[in-house]
């Protein structure tokens, strides 16, 4: 008598769960509700947060299940070696569109069945269904045809670009017009009832705990091992790996796969004090006080700001300064240029600009070769004794700092040998990016235009750092700035 119902292959399962730790319930329900023979169902929904494991569990169960004698019967048995399962992986990562996906979705079920014929063009979910039915009719046109199957996984479906608005409904639908069908749902957060139908099983991937995380983490052997040997890294490695997680990673990377990142990237330079014979692996508390500046210093979460690893000290006060002024390196020209006539217009007074900014001062104050003191009426020095430099910086038109820019460019670009500036495209877009990165603060409402001539904005940088980026586009701030 032939069996109707079994569970998966426990050997299988088992595997599974020794290749994927802490995630026993998910792949042991995952494989029931896909087996051939067991509790398959019509639509499936995996939900959790990203690097929990749904893809890699699901492609992983997949692939077990599609190989013969595995699937859906129990303790290895070979009466249902006819049964078949067959899978295909759609990522919305890679594409573009809707109709990109309906001919991404074509073309994976064709190869995946053995189907070489040429696919034609998807334009519409309507022509999908027909697609589909077509080529899972021809796949199960044989005696056997209820107990083969084809499993469809849209992953990462709710990110789609460009996606229709009954794309998911309609996605779900499918089972209902292609038969042996099973369609998956890999999303982060679906919203209630987002298939628009009832009764559709959700299986969630819930985040990692610290006790799971420092399980998975132990199957990780770190690089360079101690010289006391595999028992002592391995010791010294759990011990590490809580006190990262409870001193960086807890706050700013909870998931499994930046935690390895930081654990990996600090091991090096926290056994080092082990490596030089300074310390040894035992007792570990001297082995945290030797490092404890590597766990206060949140810039060791980023890789771009770790510091040199020859020191272990915090960044000091002179150091970060110097970092800020470091944009001076990483910008390009123009925004340089255009940071030092922002900063110029924001601390001189638009009636300065003709005396400053005029073509016939600039030739002036480049024969004399440098600035020229202004004129100021009688008790102007007694009024105001504080230098301008030192004061708030205040708003400013775009049309403004665009005409200084201009006057500075041409004399820096004879300074530094430098071509003049032909069109006006990268300086707006110099301009998007800058008050992109907060270096230029809008001013007014938040609906003005970015790029409109009237739109204010004001400097967000000081003295200290606008001296080095003039000073690295070959112009001296202080030959522009009023007293």
């Amino acid at each position: 008598m032939a069996v109707l119902f079994s569970l998966p292959n426990e050997v299988m399962l088992n595997a599974l769960c020794a290749q994927f730790p802490c995630r026993d319930q998910q792949i042991r329900s995952l494989a029931t509700l896909l087996s051939v023979r067991a509790a398959p169902c019509r639509n499936l929904v995996l939900h959790g947060l990203a690097a929990t494991g749904k893809s890699s569990i699901a492609k992983t169960v997949l692939e077990y299940l599609s190989k013969r004698q595995t699937n859906g019967y129990a303790n290895g048995s070979t009466q249902h070696d006819d049964d078949e399962l067959r899978y295909a992986v759609i990522k919305s990562a890679e594409c573009i569109g809707g109709r990109h996906l309906f001919e991404q979705t074509i073309s994976t079920v064709s190869k995946v069945i053995g189907r070489s014929e040429n696919v034609g063009r998807c334009e519409n979910l309507a022509q999908l269904a027909v697609e589909l039915s077509k080529l899972v009719e021809n796949w199960t046109a044989s005696e056997q045809d209820s107990r083969q199957r084809l499993v469809l996984v849209f992953d990462g479906i709710d990110r789609q670009r460009d996606a229709p608005p009954t794309l998911l409904p309609a996605l779900a639908r499918l089972v209902e017009i292609v038969p042996n069908l099973t369609t998956i749902f890999i999303v982060t957060s679906p919203r209630p009832n987002f298939l628009h139908l009832p009764g559709v099983p959700h299986l969630e991937f819930p985040a990692y705990t610290k006790p799971e995380l420092l399980q998975i983490l132990a199957l990780t052997e770190p690089s360079p091992v101690l010289p006391q040997g595999t028992k002592e890294t391995k010791d010294v490695w759990t011990r590490y790996s809580s006190a990262i997680w409870d001193s960086l990673s807890k706050h700013s990377g909870r998931d499994i796969l930046s935690f390895r990142s930081v654990c990996l990237r600090l091991w090096p330079r926290f056994i080092r004090p082990i490596l030089d014979g300074t310390l040894n692996p035992s007792p570990f508390s001297r082995l945290m006080v030797a490092n404890r500046s590597l766990f206060q210093n949140d810039s060791i979460l980023v890789p771009a700001l770790v510091s040199n690893p020859q020191s272990t000290a915090l960044v000091p006060q002179s150091q970060s300064q110097s970092n800020l002024q470091g944009i001076a390196i990483q910008l390009p020209h123009i925004s340089r240029l255009l940071l030092v006539a922002s900063y110029l217009a924001s601390y001189n007074p638009p009636r300065t600009d003709s005396t400053f900014f005029m073509k016939a001062a600039l030739a002036k104050r480049r024969k004399k070769g440098g600035g020229t003191a202004l004129s100021r009426k009688p008790g102007t020095a007694k009024s105001r004794k504080i230098a301008r430099k030192l004061l708030g910086p205040q708003a400013f038109v775009l049309e403004r700092m665009l005409a200084i820019f201009l006057a500075i460019e041409e004399d820096a670009g004879k300074r530094k040998g430098k071509a003049a500036l032909n069109g006006s495209a990268d300086v707006l877009m110099a301009v998007t990016t800058l008050a992109s990165l907060r270096l230029l603060v809008r001013m007014g409402g938040p609906n003005q235009d970015v790029l409109d001539v009237g739109t204010k904005y004001k400097i967000a940088i000081g003295w200290e750092v606008i001296r080095g980026v003039a000073r690295s586009v070959g112009v001296e701030v202080e030959d522009y700035l009023a007293d």
